[in-house]
């Protein structure tokens, strides 16, 4: 009796487990090609199967529109209806199916033609708009739209691409919103709509005994199951949107040349509109649908995607394309194997037969090719190259080689030394004649301290005033002359800056080297996006007038460049949103360098990388005349004082010490922070050894 006992509960566990297991979410896909769009429907029918496939990988359960069937309920015109993507009867074939959820998009895709190093190339834009919906009650779950170029030989060779990446793309978004398992409540929701949809027979009437000498009663037939629905309203066929601004051209195509765009338009549906967005962010609209919205513009952005649906669940989407200002810039190659030192040479054991070439390639309009010694290498979706070079005798270089779509090109090239330790100087870094020792002119920025105490800074000013003293011990020594200048806390103002920029750096001489650093809090303009370093009088709510605009600095060291022939600029500031003490403003470091548009000879070095915060310390202390400093400033310093001279030529290059800060600042700030270095022009050997 005692194994019965235990048995009985045991059974009825596993049977309420079986009767209460969880179901697979299952998901309709539909995509429908955008009217007039000159795309392939192959290509359409084909999105709809990656996507499918992709969700199937994430172990949901799909259908696509090949699954509609005629059914009682769901006539012929339904599914064609449904397939054209009417939400209301893609509800209907969901519920049919039993699919809880529904995902429609609506794509097209844009060819251009265009002409790269003597080669025709095509470049597909796709772009896609797209809803989430529930089955049982048509709520919407989300909406939006994605957007990718891809370039190729033929007009199918980049579409293919292009829609292969947004059905990538589409198959995250999709799993990020979705539930694998499907609730019990939303099942049950799924099930009462379905059984809605059910045409019921109609009710039979009995007939009454008629009445002596009254006429017989009249007889009507009806077939079970086959009741006339009511006449359907009259429904759009979806929103007509119509483009007020930008105004379009002869060739219906708006140029732009500014970073920011206002878009104005209406959105028109006797319906009435219930959403607008553009590129996926909703936007108000009035009454009548007039909308109006101030877009910021990527740097390759050749397109806006407007989508509107009325308050009937209709969707209609209109593309704009952009004629931007031609890209003339060319990729940029940061190399990361084989190390290099001054004057951009390879040191090689003398029998050494192969070297591992690394780097990463990047460029805002898509890579054309890579090539190392004019062989072609594989190029990953993030720009990283990996390859592997065979060196003989006669190898005495290694070239990179990068084009961009546009036909921009850069090329680097790296010296081979052969020998015991292969190190050699470079005789075009250095930046005076033989025999003579160049010119420094330096110019310190450091705010520890400003108007509003809560946001007061530590070692900004310290690590001004300690680059000072390091450079004037100098003299004589790396360089025949120093002339250098420090502003520190209630000195520092915009016109201050600039005024030093422009009088006090203004003197050098061509072959002189000018050293800049900053060191402070950094922001970003809320509404303009534009970069600001902030002077001790800053005032937040009031940039415009207070900040030191990054342009109009980058303005300055141009005007610079101009005339003398190599430029540091240092900076420890970044743009923060939410400025924290005891931190120079979290993020920004990478961004900020590449706002200023390097000329040659133009060394950008910055204290961390986008969304990273730059730490200072009492810890980080270089002698007793110094309480702390930031840790980008102590590495500085620290390398320059000999450490980082790794070919023990008794000079410390430029990028030896970034190797050397590169290294330590992430140990000092344990891994918080990691250090950014652009270098255009050949290294340059800054400091002399004893």
């Amino acid at each position: 009796m005692k194994r019965y006992v235990v048995l009985i509960p045991l059974l009825l566990i596993l049977g309420f487990a079986a009767t209460g297991r969880a179901e697979t979410t299952k998901v309709l896909i539909n995509v429908v090609q955008e009217q007039g769009d000159a795309g392939s429907s192959a290509l359409i029918k084909e999105t709809e199967m990656m996507i499918a496939k992709g969700l199937l990988n994430k172990k949901y359960d799909v259908m696509t529109s090949d699954d509609f069937s005629v059914r009682n309920g769901f006539s012929r015109e339904d599914v064609d209806i449904a397939r054209s993507g009417s939400i209301p009867e893609l509800r209907k074939a969901a519920a049919f199916n039993d699919a809880a959820y529904i995902v429609s998009a609506k794509a097209a895709t844009r060819i251009q033609q265009e002409e790269v190093l003597n080669m025709q190339m095509n470049k597909a834009v796709t772009s896609v708009a797209w809803r989430i919906v529930r089955a049982s009650d048509g709520g919407t779950i989300d909406m939006g739209s994605v957007s990718f170029s891809s370039s190729g030989r033929s007009a199918g060779e980049a579409s293919a691409s292009s829609f292969r990446k947004m059905s990538e793309e589409m198959t995250q978004i999709i799993a990020g919103k979705l539930p694998v398992t499907l609730s019990a409540k939303r099942a049950e929701e799924l099930a009462g709509y379905k059984a809605s949809l059910t045409p019921k027979p109609a009710p039979v009437a009995t007939a009454a005994t008629p009445e002596p000498g009254s006429p017989a009663p009249t007889v009507v037939a009806q077939a079970s199951g086959q009741v006339s629905p009511p006449p359907a309203a009259a429904t759009s066929e979806g929103p007509e949107i119509v483009i007020l601004n930008p105004p379009a051209t002869r060739g219906f195509i708006p140029v732009v040349t500014k970073k920011e765009l206002n878009i104005e338009g209406m959105a028109i549906d006797p319906a009435g509109i219930s959403e607008v967005r553009i590129n996926g962010e909703k936007v108000d609209h009035d009454s009548e649908g007039r909308f109006t919205h101030r877009l910021n513009l990527g740097s390759n952005q050749d397109h806006i995607l407007i989508m509107a649906v009325n308050t009937a669940g209709k969707m209609a989407s209109k593309n704009l394309a952009l004629d931007r200002m031609e890209d003339k810039e060319a990729p940029e190659v940061v190399l990361l194997r084989p190390d290099v030192t001054r004057g951009f040479e390879v040191s090689l054991p003398p029998k050494e037969k192969s070297t591992m070439v690394e780097g990463i390639v990047k460029d805002a309009s898509g890579i054309l090719f890579v090539r190392v010694n004019n062989q072609d290498v594989a190029l990953s979706d993030s720009g990283h190259f990996v390859h592997k070079l065979a060196l003989d005798d006669s190898t005495s270089d290694i070239s990179i080689e990068a084009a961009d779509v546009h036909g921009n090109i850069n090329r680097k090239a790296l010296r081979i030394a052969r020998g015991g330790d292969g190190w050699s100087l470079s005789t075009g870094a250095v930046p005076a004649g033989p025999g003579r020792k160049p010119v420094l002119w330096g110019l310190a920025v450091g705010v520890s301290s400003y108007s509003s105490s809560s946001i007061n800074l530590k070692y900004a000013d310290q690590d001004a005033l300690n680059l000072e003293k390091f450079f004037k011990s100098q003299q004589g020594k790396s360089f025949s002359e120093v002339h250098f200048k420090t502003l520190v806390n209630k000195d520092v103002t915009r016109n201050s800056i600039i005024e030093a920029i422009t009088h006090h750096l203004g003197q050098a001489a061509p072959s002189d080297v000018i050293f800049i650093f900053l060191a402070g809090h950094g922001t970003q303009h809320r509404q303009s996006g534009s970069y600001y370093f902030m002077p001790s009088d800053a005032d937040f709510d009031n940039l415009l007038s207070t900040g030191l605009r990054m342009s109009d600095f980058e303005e300055s060291v141009n005007i610079l460049s101009k005339n003398v022939d190599k430029i540091i600029v240092a900076m420890d500031t970044c743009h923060s949103g939410a400025l924290k003490v005891g931190m120079r403003g979290a993020g920004g470091g990478e961004d900020l360098a590449n706002s200023i548009n390097a000329a040659s000879g133009l060394y950008i070095l910055s204290a961390s990388k986008a969304g990273e915060a730059s730490l200072e310390s009492d810890e980080f202390k270089l002698d007793s005349g110094f309480s702390g400093h930031g840790a980008f400033t102590y590495a500085l310093v620290t390398a320059m004082s000999g450490q980082a001279d790794y070919d023990k030529d008794n000079y410390v290059s430029l990028n030896e010490m970034f190797q050397f800060v590169a290294r330590q600042v992430p140990r000092l700030t344990n891994g918080q922070q990691h250090p950014y270095f652009r270098m255009q022009g050949t290294d340059l050997p800054l400091i002399k050894i004893n």
